[in-house]
């Protein structure tokens, strides 16, 4: 009895509790280039998607480990970027929804598609490292349990055995947010998205 007691006691250290409370999981600078078919003086001139053709991430690693989820998840990305600066989504469920998010021929059934994709991404911010700068080479930490304050004010915890749910909140609650960039004299844009949890 005093055994499994002990051996309780050691699985909760083994534990990593993390607090979700306004946690930024990860900020991705994204190279696009002007199209030459736009003329595009100002950040405030843009007003379409297509006026921006993705280039690449500043940081290959990051490029490299948002591919581990699919090999065109990087341009899922930059388009996610796009439509945030336009105002359309703010969140990856608005995203899901969007009538403007890109298409990809091939795929039949691609809300389904986008949907699997969008939570292996989630899950690889909460479990893994797609969002870390240094190479990441898949595996995942299922010690990690997350912590939330509900609305009592009471903390809610999720670990491995609540992913399921904590996903489909993250969908919702994951804002994702840019900043405003400039235009550099080669004409490339440098987009920084960041998706961090907030209630609001």
């Amino acid at each position: 009895m005093i055994l499994a007691k002990t051996e309780k006691n050691r699985d909760i250290e083994n534990l990593n509790f993390i607090n979700l409370t306004n946690r930024q999981f990860a900020k991705y600078d994204i190279v696009f280039r002007i199209n030459d078919g736009f003329s595009l003086k100002s950040i405030g001139d843009f007003n379409f998607k297509e006026q921006l053709l993705f280039q690449r991430f500043k940081n290959i690693n990051q490029q490299l480990n948002l591919m581990l989820i699919d090999s065109v998840f990087p341009v899922i990305l930059a388009d996610i970027a796009l439509l945030v600066l336009l105002g359309k989504i703010k969140n990856l469920n608005d995203y899901l929804n969007s009538n403007e998010r890109i298409i990809f021929p091939q795929i039949i059934n691609d809300k389904i598609y986008f949907e699997r994709k969008i939570m292996d991404f989630i899950n690889g911010l909460l479990y893994g490292e797609v969002g870390g700068k240094v190479v990441w080479n898949g595996d995942t930490d299922n010690k990690r349990v997350f912590c939330i304050k509900n609305m009592n004010g009471e903390l809610d915890f999720y670990s491995i055995l609540e992913r399921n749910k904590l996903l489909e909140l993250l969908k919702s609650k994951l804002k994702i947010q840019v900043n405003i960039p400039k235009i550099e004299k080669n004409k490339n844009v440098c987009i920084g998205l960041i998706f961090k949890y907030t209630t609001f």
